[in-house]
Order: structure tokens, then C-alpha cells, then sequence
């Protein structure tokens, strides 16, 4: 009788090739997936032509040489002299009536025959389009120094032909001792508001004193009655006066090497040129810029628009990321020669210890940057410190161990698939962009493609 066999079972895991290729796949395309979510990707940037207005706009404080002038008594006040009027020295420019009795006969006097000029209508229309331009609704309490304003200028127009009664009647029958006209003690300019600003020192102020959210400006003009010792009237004894505007640190930079600047005051129609300071207070950066004209067309004004007119600017427009440094050789262009077939002097002669010990001369074609003064920035790779170059005109040596050097600004251009290094000859530079000159030999060029950063390459590099 036959036994019967048991079968015979194993732990063993048999792979077969299939399998294995397989799992080998897998992991690779794995790693590849997360070295590709690691590594930045390599960006382009076409290079784009560019126009920029590099124009200064900002807000300045008008510093003017003024004084509040006090009333000499308390009473009922006239004026004599109009908002923004230049007036000599002794001359009348107001009356105070302590009982008011001469003042209430020029109060009821018929003015139903009075009307003003057009010169008159077009200096309040003026101060109206002006406060249209600069009211601001946070600050509405500039309304009612407004109205005052209005009021006092429609009063002083139309009361012209009423002055001229105010000086008749300054005879035996009212020259009463109650009444009497304030002369001025100083020639200068009139105005009626005061805001704290009539002592302003431009070579000791606070970031905050030009900044135009602080400022409260308030009428001297607002009622009939004044105490003695209370401003009655600002005086201005000078047509010099400033301007102190802040700037950023860019525009600071932009004007460091300037002498004089051009300024448009409020979309005026006329630009001055003036002299101006630079300076900085409490980490702020601000001009000071100095005026001898048209100061009487602000008279009412303590901050002003303006415009710093810059000079216009037209290049190619590059991402600050992409530029880099590189440290060149200055060689003069007199140790430049012809080829032994080029016309073009764009060769140096390098002399060389050959095997024998015998010199040779050997001719090297340099990547140039560019040219400046007679002098060519060269790249330094193709040669070795212990190199000599020869001028063969005149047999003079340079070792450029000796020759001097300098680092230039430049991007990577990858126009031929290599990182070339290309020079750029900057215009302008703000946070994120460079402007830079087009049309410069060896440099880049309207849609050149260049490296957005140049950190993720190396000169050379070949490019996929």
C-alpha cells in the first residue's frame, strides 16, 4: 500500500523581473516629482522699453517772514486794507471805535448803490475755486473760516466808496477821542488769519510741523468787536519765502547732485527755477527750497501742491532681481589690436613662455562689458594674473596683476541658451524696477531675455 505526499509549503516570496522594473520606475519618477516640487523653477523676462515720469509730487509748507500785528485798543473795528494788499509804512490800515457810535454811521450808510467791479467778482470767484480745490471733509470745520473769508472779501470790496466816508468823517464833529486809525509801523503785506505758523524756523522744525493733517488755520476777521492785545492783522515784510516739502529716500537720492530745480506751484501756468537744501529731521528726508516770486499769489495759503519737475526718462525696464555684480578688468584701449583675420581692434596680445622657455606672443579675444574713457571692462576668465599684456605698437607691458579692476552692474542674458553676462547703464531705480539706457554697445537690447533671478544661475551656464 502507497503512502500518499504531502504537499510542502514555504514562506518565501518569489519576485519575478517585471516586479522588480517596476517598483525601480516607481521610485525614481517619486524622487524626480519631489525634487521638482523643491526647486524653484528657472523664470524669463523680455526686456520691454519703458517711459517713466520721474516728477516729484508733493505737498509743502509755505515759511514766510510774518507777524501777527495786536490791536492798540478794544472796540469796534474797521479795515481799511484789503486780504492780500501791499501797503507802505504809516499807512492806515484799520480804525477802532471804543463806543461804536462813528462805526454805526458807516454801518447804516445806503449801500444800494454800491456794486462791485469784475475785477472785484473775479477775486472772490478765485477764493472760492480755491477752497473747492483744497477743501477737505475730514476737516469741516474750515467751512465757517471759509465763510469769514468770503464775507470779509465781498465786505472789503464793496466797501471801498464806504472808506472814503469813514475819511470824511474823520473831522471836528466825529474826531472824538473814542475813534481813531492804526497806522502801520512797517511796509509789508496784509492779510487776516493766523495758524501758528508766523514763527516757523526752517533750521529747527519737527517732521510733524509739515504735515498738513496737524494744521488749524483760524480767521482774525470774525466779528465786529476786538479786545485790546488780540492779532487784528498779520503782516508779511518780505517777498522771500520758502517752501519745506517731504521727499522718500529715492527722491532724496534723485536729487542729491543737483545745484537748482524746476517747480510748478499748484498746475500753475509759469515754472520757477530756485536754489534748494536738503535735509533730514526725525528719520524724514526733506527740501527746502527758496523762493523770490509769486509769493503774494499764496498769500492765504500754508500748504501748497506742488511738482518738482525731474527730467523725463526713456529706457529698457528690468526687474531689480535680476541684476547682478561682476568684478571686470579696466584695461586702456591702447593694448587693443587687429586679428591676423579682423580688420576690427579686438584682440589683446598676452606674452607667453612657450615649452622651450622662448616668449610668444598669443592673441586672446576678450568678452568685453563695455567702454568708457578710454578704457574696456574685460572679463577676467580668459586670463591669469601672472598674464602680461603687450601693446605692439609701441612694445609697452601691462601685467594684470598690476592692472586695476572694478565691479560693474549687469543680467544674465540667455538669448544664445547660455547665461551671458551683459552690462547695464542704470537711469532709474525704485523698489521693484530698473530703468536702463537702450542702445549701448555691448549691453541688452529691446526683448533680450534675461534671468528674473539671477541668483538661481551662474555665468555660463547652459540653460534647458
Amino acid at each position: 500500500m502507497s503512502r500518499k505526499r504531502r504537499p510542502v509549503y514555504t514562506n518565501e516570496f518569489k519576485l519575478n523581473i517585471g516586479t522588480v522594473i517596476f517598483i525601480i520606475i516607481f521610485i525614481y519618477v517619486l524622487i524626480r516629482i519631489c525634487m521638482s516640487l523643491q526647486k524653484e523653477s528657472l523664470s524669463i523676462y523680455e526686456v520691454q522699453n519703458s517711459y517713466i515720469d520721474t516728477n516729484i509730487n508733493t505737498t509743502a509748507l509755505i515759511v514766510r517772514e510774518e507777524k501777527l500785528v495786536s490791536a492798540s485798543g478794544s472796540g469796534y473795528v474797521s479795515y481799511y486794507v484789503r486780504d492780500g494788499e501791499k501797503i507802505g509804512k504809516d499807512k492806515t490800515v484799520y480804525t477802532i471805535d471804543e463806543t461804536g457810535s462813528v462805526y454805526e454811521k458807516i454801518k447804516d450808510a445806503d449801500k444800494d448803490d454800491l456794486t462791485m467791479s469784475d475785477e472785484a467778482m473775479n477775486e472772490v470767484r478765485t477764493r472760492i475755486s480755491t477752497f473747492e480745490n483744497y477743501f477737505d471733509y475730514s476737516n469741516y470745520s474750515e467751512i465757517y473760516n471759509f465763510r469769514y473769508d468770503i464775507e470779509n472779501a465781498v465786505l472789503e470790496l464793496t466797501n471801498e466808496a464806504l472808506i472814503e466816508q469813514l475819511t470824511s468823517l474823520d473831522n471836528e464833529s466825529t474826531n472824538v477821542s473814542t475813534y481813531k486809525k492804526v497806522n502801520t509801523t512797517e511796509s509789508g503785506i496784509i492779510t487776516y488769519y493766523k495758524d501758528g505758523y508766523e514763527n516757523f524756523n526752517i533750521n529747527h522744525f519737527k517732521a510733524s510741523d509739515v504735515d498738513k493733517d496737524n494744521y488749524k488755520k483760524t480767521t482774525l476777521k470774525t466779528g465786529e468787536i476786538i479786545n485790546a492785545g488780540d492779532p487784528v492783522y498779520k503782516l508779511i515784510t518780505s517777498e522771500n519765502w520758502y517752501l519745506v516739502a517731504p521727499l522718500t529716500k529715492t527722491e532724496k537720492r534723485a536729487l542729491n547732485d543737483k545745484q537748482t530745480v524746476r517747480i510748478n506751484i499748484h498746475n500753475s501756468a509759469k515754472n520757477i527755477t530756485c536754489n534748494f537744501r536738503l535735509t533730514e529731521v526725525d528719520g524724514k528726508y526733506f527740501i527746502i527750497l527758496a523762493l523770490n516770486q509769486q509769493m503774494v499769489n499764496y498769500i492765504n495759503n500754508r500748504f501748497i501742491d506742488i511738482v518738482i519737475l525731474m527730467d523725463q526718462m526713456d529706457g529698457l525696464k528690468i526687474p531689480n532681481s535680476s541684476i547682478t555684480e561682476k568684478e571686470v578688468y579696466k584695461i586702456p584701449e591702447e593694448f587693443l589690436s587687429k586679428g591676423s583675420d579682423s580688420m576690427s581692434e579686438s584682440y589683446l596680445n598676452v606674452k607667453k613662455l612657450d615649452e622651450t622657455g622662448e616668449v610668444t606672443v598669443k592673441q586672446v579675444e576678450p568678452t568685453i562689458y563695455k567702454t568708457e574713457d578710454g578704457i574696456c571692462f574685460v572679463a577676467p576668465e580668459q586670463f591669469s594674473d601672472n598674464d602680461v599684456l603687450l601693446n605692439t605698437d609701441n612694445n609697452e607691458t601691462l601685467s594684470l596683476s598690476q592692472a586695476k579692476t572694478d565691479k560693474i552692474k549687469g543680467v544674465y542674458c540667455i538669448n544664445q541658451g547660455t547665461a551671458a553676462f551683459r552690462y547695464i547703464d542704470i537711469l532709474y531705480q525704485d523698489d521693484e524696477y530698473t530703468i536702463v539706457k537702450s542702445d549701448v554697445p555691448y549691453s541688452i537690447a529691446w526683448y533680450d531675455r534675461i534671468v528674473l533671478n539671477q541668483a538661481m544661475v551662474v555665468e555660463n551656464q547652459i540653460i534647458k
